[in-house]
């Protein structure tokens, strides 16, 4: 009986840990979705970023880092229009780590992915998935989920 009340305690202090480690991400995201026209939805990912943390531009060289990419994991009724863009003031610099020039954001960015609508109603799920560091550590990749409907 001991043992099983020692193995729960473990269970909740390292759930605890688990989620108090996610509310202190240096990336935060808020995400909301804007109809444009009757056959066009956006969404929008908006992120705020800790002093001196960075997340990586879309379309990254192989062997860099995770580029900030959308994946569809279902739609119904819509279809992806275009790949993710991203809006702000992107940085361009040697990363001696990746040993390679790459694209990536500080403070602020905005990610937005297009979607045609092609019926009355439509229901998209998916997620983007992000990385981010600073100048002595990543976090591991990340993703943010979202959800269309209309």
């Amino acid at each position: 009986m001991k043992a099983l009340k020692l193995f729960l305690c473990c269970v909740v202090l390292a759930t605890g840990v688990a989620a108090a480690a996610q509310n202190d991400s240096p990336v935060r995201f808020t995400v909301r979705q804007e109809q444009v026209s009757e056959k066009e939805v956006q969404v929008i990912f908006e992120a705020d970023m800790a002093d001196g943390w960075h997340v990586y531009s879309t379309d990254m060289p192989e062997g860099g880092p995770i580029s900030a990419s959308v994946t569809v994991e279902s739609a119904k009724g819509a279809s992806a229009d275009g790949k993710l863009s991203a809006l702000g003031e992107e940085i361009s610099a040697f990363d001696s780590m990746f040993g390679m020039e790459v694209r990536y954001f500080e403070k602020k960015v905005t990610f937005i992915q297009k979607f045609k609508i092609r019926g009355k109603r439509c229901n998209v799920r998916g997620f983007l998935e992000y990385a981010a560091c600073n100048d002595t550590m990543c976090i591991p990749p990340s993703t943010v989920e979202f959800t269309v409907s209309l």
